[in-house]
């Protein structure tokens, strides 16, 4: 995968891109999309989601990620 190079210097890829603002987007009755593993590892090192330690459950945007998004609407 490649870094996104579009007005941000983002190091994180399309995909994890993809994923947060999936994770974003309000779902009425269903549960959060699930992660592939190298994305959610991704999100994770940069401090975007959160992941339960026990593996189950979904993953959940930090503040970090929310105001990731935030700049990236404003952009």
């Amino acid at each position: 995968m490649t870094a996104v190079s579009d007005n941000d210097n983002s190091p994180l890829t399309h995909a994890a891109i993809w994923a947060l603002e999936r994770l974003a987007q309000q779902r009425y009755g269903r549960d959060a999309p699930t992660l592939n593993w190298s994305v959610a590892q991704e999100l994770r090192s940069a401090g975007l989601v959160s992941v339960p330690a026990n593996g189950r459950g979904g993953a959940s945007i930090t503040q970090a990620g929310q105001d990731f998004l935030r700049a990236r609407a404003e952009s």
